[in-house]
């Protein structure tokens, strides 16, 4: 029952953490899109992929790290959790449909976020920085 509560609340803080990041890098993109101007559209669609990908990265990483084991389930978990929760906001707004890149999305965010769970287990404990 422990490791079940573990998972969950490992998988809750990843998808977080990777909504935030998936935030922050969106407001890069808008700051250079500002700054360069008007971007072709299909470059701001694989922009939002790659941005899906790298917050299922950081939350796959973040979350084996607070799991501290089973890397593969916990970020392909984090990852289908990030992409469950964007694709239901997106729907929600009406103005968007059923596109292959939906499935791009879907692989990014889950295969990045199990490598982010695979490198979280693999990178070693620095006494110097503490735990996290």
């Amino acid at each position: 029952m422990q490791d079940k509560r573990k998972l969950i609340k490992a998988v809750a803080v990843g998808t977080i953490c990777s909504m935030l990041c998936c935030i922050i890098l969106t407001a890069v993109l808008a700051a250079v899109i500002l700054s360069t101007g008007m971007l072709s559209p299909d470059i701001i669609v694989w922009a939002t992929a790659a941005i899906m990908g790298a917050g299922a990265f950081t939350g796959g990483f973040i979350a084996a790290k607070i799991n501290r084991g089973a890397g593969i389930p916990v970020g392909g978990l984090t990852g289908i959790s990030l992409f469950c929760i964007t694709a239901l906001v997106s729907f929600s707004r009406g103005s968007s449909s059923v596109t292959p890149m939906i499935l791009i999305k879907l692989a990014a965010s889950v295969l990045l976020a199990v490598a982010g769970g695979i490198l979280g287990i693999r990178e070693k404990n620095s006494s110097k920085y503490g735990r996290f």
